[in-house]
């Protein structure tokens, strides 16, 4: 039985070397976050899935993939028909893969997408803008499969919302938040949250070492850089500029917890 890892065996070239020997079969792929297989006859793939897409859209997502363990099994035959069996078909699956080779997003599809405050913001599109705010505390896959674009085309947005800052791939860790009142902190200083020292070495030992606080609001939520300071129970400290951004005043509560670096 054929099998192995994408990260090895690129899907790609999975794909031409099971078109070129003219199998049938389901190439089956073992993502940790969705099932995803591909179903050939003659050669032909006629059906995909991946969670909860179909068709050409689901094999468009599984192009992306750079890393999961993968099997064929010749004796299971399509539950379906999605794909058509044409040229133009084989040159659309083409261009899928081109297209993701020019996507740079992190290779760990389990990671979870925050927004992140910044101090010069970026001129989004109505569409990028609406990505940015439906894909908070989504894991990647969460995010390229529930989008009302393909998966492609979300790729595509989180790609430049990474790498303008505006979003973050964080490793999901599951800490309560923390019920704190908000303090103002005086002075010129961007991006730090003052937080109890007590509460600061607390969640540094759950977390392991270095770590960001997450703040939310009623209708936002930041990243900042934490500080310990005495005396701070029950509070959090923010400087002027960072309130005025996330549209916070003295004395609002507001929900804070860790996230690892």
């Amino acid at each position: 039985m054929l099998s192995g890892n994408l990260a090895e065996f690129p899907l790609l070239r999975l794909l031409e070397t099971l078109m070129g020997v003219a199998r049938g079969g389901a190439l089956l792929i073992e993502h940790p976050s969705f099932a995803g297989s591909v179903y050939f006859e003659g050669g032909h793939p006629v059906h995909a899935e991946a969670g909860p897409l179909r068709g050409l859209k689901a094999l468009e997502l599984l192009a992306g993939l750079k890393s999961a363990p993968f099997r064929f099994d010749a004796e299971q035959a399509t539950p379906e028909r999605s794909i058509e069996r044409s040229l133009e078909t084989h040159q659309l699956i083409l261009h899928q893969f081109e297209a993701w080779s020019e996507v740079h997003l992190p290779h760990n599809w389990e990671l979870t997408l925050h927004g992140c405050l910044i101090q010069e913001p970026a001129q989004l599109s109505p569409l990028e803008a609406d990505v940015l705010a439906q894909v908070q505390g989504k894991s990647l896959a969460q995010a390229l499969m529930s989008g009302r674009l393909s998966p492609l085309e979300t790729a595509q947005v989180l790609s430049k919302l990474l790498r303008l800052g505006l979003l973050e791939a964080r490793n999901h860790l599951t800490v309560e938040p923390e019920p704190l009142v908000v303090l103002t902190l005086y002075g010129g200083g961007q991006g730090v949250a003052a937080i109890d020292e007590g509460l600061f070495t607390h969640w540094q030992g759950l977390v392991g070492g270095a770590f960001m606080v997450r703040l939310r609001t009623k209708t936002l939520e930041a990243t900042l850089r934490p500080e310990p300071r005495l005396n701070m129970q029950g509070r959090v400290g923010l400087f002027e500029r960072d309130m005025r951004q996330l549209r916070l005043s003295r004395g609002v509560p507001v929900e804070v917890w860790p996230e690892a670096r």
